[in-house]
């Protein structure tokens, strides 16, 4: 366990875990992050980049944040993604031209490239900026701020209830006593695809793991395959590793397996992503999918939805529209990615 620092300039105070069970040694609250050895510089530069970027909002002042960046020395790259657009499911010339266009066999999908750019050359991509302040808000995330004791008012692990029909000891009666409740799971989900900004996808991983240990949840990663991470799994995630392993597509095969499987039940899904959704044809072995079948045939039980799309605040991330959610019980974030130009 360690304060985390940087070499430029002074960070708010945010404890960084290595091995999960020094999370127990932590007051509730307190501001911690939760990662390997290898993510450190990348969550420091992360941390760095808000330090930057908030201060120069607090001038109220208009501001080139890539000018800023560079002239604090750091190595800036602008790598390309291309805005998704949603597909009519009803349009059969669509369809056709599915069919003369695949040219690729849904087994492919296990033999993932082993080249290309990784994870420390995209936490360089300056084409977007996170804005943490939409995830802080939720207090499902741990945050920093410099007072300690404003951070551990947001008492989120408290899971004790008080139960009036158990039996009380020290009152030798059924008097009512104090118990811990094991709570629903939650769920994050992380598209990872190359039409997904890099600093949006890089960002949205390393700060998985601590949501995933804050939130109670399991996370899914979603590329050219699906992944789920359970949660007592997630000490075993490799961000670094993660590009390679899921790819940086788009899928319907390994989403449909997963979901249509195990029936589970989550209290909270959080679904970081674009339009690209799992009901689209990727492969010639999918087929068209509309959303109403997706949540017929989809085993999972979500109470909320939470939406982070990247470019759009009306429609859904691609990959949680096959919920079956009231819409009273969905939130869609406005604004969390900040395009810079």
């Amino acid at each position: 366990m360690e304060i985390l620092k940087s070499t430029k300039f002074k960070l708010p105070i945010l404890y960084f875990i290595i091995d999960r069970k020094e999370i127990k040694e932590l007051p509730i609250g307190v501001p911690f992050i939760y990662g390997s050895e290898k993510d450190k510089p990348y969550i420091i530069r992360l941390l760095e980049y808000e330090v930057l970027y908030q201060k120069a909002l607090s001038t109220g002042m208009p501001f080139n944040f890539k000018k800023i960046l560079e002239d604090e020395g750091y190595d800036l790259y602008e790598f390309g993604h291309s805005p998704t657009v949603y597909i009519d499911y009803a349009d059969s010339e669509l369809l056709e031209n599915y069919e003369k266009g695949s040219d690729w066999d849904i087994d492919d999908m296990e033999s993932l490239d082993e080249g290309g750019p990784i994870f420390k050359e995209y936490i360089r991509d300056c084409t977007a900026y996170v804005d943490t302040q939409k995830l802080k808000d939720l207090n499902v995330f741990p945050i920093w701020l410099d007072k300690i004791e404003k951070a551990v008012e947001t008492n989120i692990h408290n899971f004790a209830v008080f139960n009036p029909y158990m039996y009380n000891k020290k009152l030798d009666g059924m008097y009512g006593a104090m118990e811990l409740t094991s709570p629903d799971k939650n769920l994050i989900i992380v598209d990872i695809s190359s039409s997904i900004p890099k600093a949006v996808s890089t960002t949205t991983l390393l700060m998985a793991k601590s949501m995933a240990e804050t939130f109670y949840a399991d996370i899914l990663v979603t590329g050219k395959i699906s992944k789920l991470y359970y949660y007592e799994e997630i000490f075993m995630m490799d961000v670094e590793k993660i590009y390679k392993e899921i790819g940086m597509s788009n899928e319907q095969y390994y989403f449909k397996k997963i979901v249509t499987g195990e029936k589970r039940r989550y209290n909270t899904v959080i679904a970081f992503g674009d339009n690209n959704h799992p009901g689209t044809r990727w492969g010639r072995k999918d087929k068209i999918i509309s959303d109403e079948e997706g949540k017929r045939i989809c085993q999972w039980e979500i109470k909320k939805l939470i939406s982070f799309h990247t470019d759009n605040n009306i429609e859904l991330a691609g990959y949680a529209r096959w919920f079956d959610v009231p819409e009273s019980n969905i939130e869609k974030i406005a604004n969390w990615v900040k395009y810079l130009q």
